[in-house]
């Protein structure tokens, strides 16, 4: 009974890590749902933040079946069985998203400049023409060689904007940056999971353990009223 006490312990401190992860991922992507996309829809779609909410609340709700199985795991196995086979899922989810988003990381340059050309709004362009947030890189104005410049902001209030490089080097370094964090986060989340799936294995096994113990209690006469 000692031991498996010790399990659980350990269970449900990774499992609250693992829920925090997921109530993290949740809470952010919602707060990007509901706030002004520019100029972070150059980087992420809102398809990628919603199925990020999507994939948090998921986390957030299977933590809460495997906190159910980790409380009574010998009466509970059935849930433990369940978060299991629905962590795997969690895990080749988050490896998807994030192989996803690293992908887009090796083919910025050959997509935004078109991108700026023929998508994207002047709002976008300008957020970053006017960006000076972003160490290292200041006013620039248009996308290559001053062309596509928008007529407005600070390149259309200054008359010597010509000075002002392109913003082709600005838009790749902060869509580098944004990206790298993304998927970094969510590879991250996963070796979570990972050491979260190790834990409950060796939960399962040690509550395997214990009903044999208590199954051969019983045939041997001993009562157990408070086996988990």
């Amino acid at each position: 009974m000692a031991n498996i006490r010790k399990v659980q312990y350990t269970a449900f401190g990774m499992l609250a890590f693992y829920m925090i992860t997921g109530i993290g991922a949740l809470v952010l992507a919602n707060m990007w749902l509901s706030s002004a996309a520019a100029p972070r829809e150059a980087v992420i779609s809102r398809e990628i933040e919603k199925a990020g909410a999507i994939l948090g609340g998921i986390v957030a709700g299977t933590g809460l079946i495997g906190f159910v199985g980790a409380i009574a795991p010998v009466k509970r196995k059935d849930c433990l069985m369940a978060f299991i086979v629905l962590l795997i899922a969690v895990i080749l989810a988050e490896l998807g998203l994030g192989g996803v988003i690293w992908f887009k990381t090796l083919r910025m340059r050959s997509t935004f400049q078109d991108q700026w050309t023929n998508l994207w709004a002047d709002t976008l362009k300008v957020a970053f023409q006017d960006m000076d947030t972003l160490t290292g890189y200041g006013q620039c104005c248009g996308y290559l060689f001053q062309t596509e410049v928008v007529s407005s902001g600070a390149c259309a209030a200054n008359p010597t904007s010509i000075e002002f490089p392109g913003c082709e080097e600005k838009v790749s370094a902060f869509a580098d940056g944004y990206l790298r964090k993304l998927f970094t986060s969510l590879f991250g989340f996963t070796i979570v999971n990972v050491f979260v799936f190790v834990t409950m294995i060796i939960l399962i096994q040690t509550r395997n353990d214990e009903e044999r113990y208590i199954r051969i209690g019983k045939k041997e006469g001993r009562t157990y009223i408070d086996s988990i």
